[in-house]
């Protein structure tokens, strides 16, 4: 739209009309205009118009909501240009508008989507909150008179009872994991701690103090390269940690397990790999395996929950990077992670965790 001093609309341009419905004849002037698209806010459109005369440079007016003719509201971004004088002397002004209404809609919609996403977490840490205390407790008495039985009463009964007993006790004992291992789950993203520097290589030897009775019994040699300082929380990446060292402990094959852990600097990120020589999977399941409550074996074959993977993917895309798996049936599995690096390694002191491969263990 050009425009002058005196209010008078000198040009309109096709794409502005076609928009708005208002062809050039019906908003001769900035007050029909203001009038026709502002409604009750008009008094305030024109001021601000107004005051476009007077700049000797480009001015940013920003967003306004245009009513069209079919009573349709959009949203436009405004930007001003002085043009100079006209031969009468009046000013003129050249006003471009970018209509970004479907913006405003995706931005509105976001900010719908995070009110929906933050009641859904006050409902998550409101699950948690149950599952510690009013879940835990009754199980706990449960537990407690089932293992009183046990104690008392096993070997007086016949077989059949013990069984029923033994069953009775190995359930309470399989959901009090459970509902532990959701809370772990439910509290990845509200019980964290801040980030900061963190060498994982301290972590992984936490890790690896941790499970020590494990590592003994299956004999298990894990050896590991240097390890770069990162960005995170060293509690939750120690979970990680373990979670996979555990898991290739567990789905170890004849051998005894031989793991390694390697670090490479790719694309801005550090590239963790777990490697282990265990019995591996078919690569159909490498998404599901990530996924809460997903297992590839029976309970009877293999313990646990189901939700260690998943609490790892959790972990790590709170750090904000990606995990995922490669494997082949019998020829073990490696573990891919990505993690920030530290602010000293993101200024230059270095790029580059030991010798930067992921060599296959021996």
């Amino acid at each position: 739209m050009i425009h002058a001093e005196n209010g008078e609309i000198l040009h309109l341009s096709d794409s502005w009309t076609e928009i708005t419905g208002y062809t050039a004849g019906e908003i001769p002037t900035i007050n029909a205009w203001t009038e026709k698209a502002y409604g009750q806010e008009m008094t305030f459109t024109r001021e601000v118009i107004n005051n476009l005369y007077g700049s000797q440079e480009k001015v940013k007016e920003g967003e306004f909501t245009i009513t069209t003719k079919s009573g349709q509201r959009v949203v436009w971004d405004f930007s001003s240009s002085p043009l100079g004088n006209l031969p009468d002397g009046r000013r003129a002004v050249i006003s471009m508008a970018m209509d970004v209404t479907a913006r405003k809609e995706a931005e509105t919609e976001l900010k719908r989507t995070l009110k929906d996403l933050e009641r859904s977490n006050e409902d998550l840490q409101q699950f948690a909150y149950v599952a510690s205390h009013d879940l835990q407790e009754p199980l706990r008495m449960v537990t407690s008179y089932l293992q009183l039985l046990q104690r008392r009463y096993g070997g007086q009964l016949d077989e059949d009872a013990d069984e029923f007993i033994d069953f009775a006790v190995d359930g309470a004992n399989r959901m009090k994991q459970l509902i532990q291992d959701l809370l772990a789950f439910s509290r990845v993203g509200t019980r964290g701690n801040p980030f900061e520097a963190v060498e994982s290589e301290v972590i992984v030897q936490h890790a690896l103090a941790n499970l020590q009775t494990s590592i003994e019994e299956a004999g298990a040699n894990i050896t590991y390269d240097t390890l770069p300082v990162i960005k995170g929380d060293g509690i939750q990446l120690g979970q990680v940690f373990q979670n996979l060292i555990s898991n290739a402990i567990k789905f170890r094959g004849d051998a005894p397990p031989q793991i390694f852990i390697a670090a490479e600097w790719r694309e801005g990120m550090w590239r963790f790999a777990v490697r282990d020589n265990g019995i591996g999977f078919d690569p159909q399941f490498s998404e599901r395996i990530f996924i809460i409550f997903q297992r590839l074996h029976t309970r009877a074959e293999y313990g646990g929950t189901g939700i260690g993977l998943a609490i790892c993917k959790k972990i790590i895309e709170r750090h904000g990077g990606r995990i995922w798996v490669e494997s082949q049936p019998g020829s073990g599995a490696v573990f891919y992670f990505t993690l920030p690096p530290a602010d000293e390694i993101e200024s230059g002191m270095g790029k580059v965790a030991g010798n930067g491969r992921i060599p296959p263990p021996q």
